[in-house]
């Protein structure tokens, strides 16, 4: 499985090359130059066709150390593909030049100098990286104007290609969340990625339309200590366009049985209350909780539900045969239930944690335990498509028989 990373821009401070032997022809400022400092830019790294994010410069000194006004400043790019928007600079009231860094459509090393007068020229060693393989940084509660372009990645799903932009960030304790993209471009479709560490990577959920009447996505979950990311992408192949992702924090809570993502390696004390689904997905009434949660073929699932105030029982559905058939259960307790099974089927599963008895209320403690059997295959798995999945468990559906 491939890491997650990248390198950060930094800036670093470097005493500038030694002066090079010989004149220089030039007649201006420059000709005094005698050494660099400052420089800004080097060692970026960042997805084919995108501008980096900090420029490229540095500082242009005398003899005497004091920053040269007026330098020209000469950019080059001398190997890889780039652009720069501008090969030529003079230096500003501090002695600084620079230059922006649009990256080609070429994986691999940039190479770019920068030359002042008969100084040994800087060298900033740059990276251009599959945009498939790039993540970046991402803060909960943080916005991000993005857009997707021919640039990004370039998944093909089921024959279909969609362009992607990714985000990670990590979970130091166990987080509850949601995240909403939104577009007038384009229809949005968002995925979420995620485990308890990076060998252990693996699909947690997905959004297509926030409602029968919006085009955005919207995904609430609780999910355990990890990193994690969001693929921000297109209910239609090939669409481009401009975006907005937000996301908040959110209660640890699975009440009223809303569609809430889960995953393995969290433990949330909520309760059962009138408010919550009538019944479970077969029709048999008795309030209870559902969480949604991505499965692998032959991983190990291990959940369990406490109550002193209700007796408890769980229940475990396949998402694409509700009601049709028979879920994996435990016995109705009195206080302690679980499930510990081999899962049958790679699939999206929907846990029901309630009461088996009807009209009973009360508080509850459930929890899923990790596993380090629960493992993608991939750094970032494939990509999944689902039909439309509804923000919160209609009636109809909870009673469906």
């Amino acid at each position: 499985m491939k890491a997650l990373s990248f390198f950060l821009p930094v800036a670093v401070a470097v005493l500038g090359g030694a002066v090079a032997c010989g004149g220089s022809d030039s007649t201006g400022p420059e000709i005094r130059a005698r050494r660099t400092t400052a420089v800004v830019g080097d060692s970026q790294s960042a997805p084919t066709g995108t501008v980096l994010p900090i420029p490229l410069s540095f500082v242009v000194l005398d003899a005497g150390d004091v920053p040269l006004v007026g330098a020209t400043v000469t950019w080059k790019v001398t190997s890889g593909s780039a652009s720069l928007s501008t090969s030529a600079t003079k230096t500003d009231a501090n002695g600084t030049a620079q230059t922006t860094v649009t990256l080609g459509n070429t994986i691999g090393p940039v190479v770019v100098r920068g030359t002042v007068g008969s100084v040994t020229p800087v060298t900033f060693n740059l990276a251009a990286i599959d945009p498939c393989s790039y993540a970046a940084p991402y803060t909960i509660g943080s916005t991000v104007n993005g857009a997707l372009t021919t640039a990004d990645c370039h998944e093909i799903i089921q024959n279909l290609g969609y362009y992607y932009d990714f985000y990670d960030f990590t979970a130091a304790s166990q987080q509850g969340l949601t995240v909403t993209m939104t577009s007038t471009a384009f229809d949005t479709y968002l995925d979420f990625y995620g485990g308890s560490d990076t060998a252990h990577f693996d699909f947690v959920g997905a959004n297509d339309d926030l409602s029968q009447t919006s085009t955005n996505s919207f995904v609430q979950a609780i999910v355990g200590p990890g990193v994690y990311e969001f693929g921000a992408n297109s209910s239609r192949s090939n669409a481009t366009g401009a975006y907005t992702l937000t996301s908040t924090l959110r209660p640890l809570t699975i009440s009223g049985c809303e569609f809430l993502w889960v995953t393995r390696g969290i433990s949330v004390t909520d309760g059962v209350t009138s408010a919550d689904c009538p019944s479970d997905f077969n029709g048999t009434d008795g309030y209870g909780d559902a969480a949604v949660i991505f499965l692998r073929a032959n991983s190990v699932l291990t959940m369990s539900e406490h109550s002193t105030v209700i007796n408890p029982i769980l229940k475990l559905y396949r998402i694409d045969s509700l009601g049709k058939i028979p879920p994996i259960d435990s016995a109705a307790g009195t206080t302690d239930v679980s499930i510990t099974d081999t899962v049958p089927a790679t699939n999206v599963y929907v846990v029901f944690i309630g009461s088996s008895v009807a009209g009973q209320t009360g508080a509850y403690t459930f929890s899923i335990a990790s596993s380090a059997s629960a493992a993608g295959s991939k750094a970032r798995p494939e990509p999944l498509r689902f039909p439309p999945l509804p923000s919160r468990w209609p009636v109809p559906v909870a009673r469906r028989n």
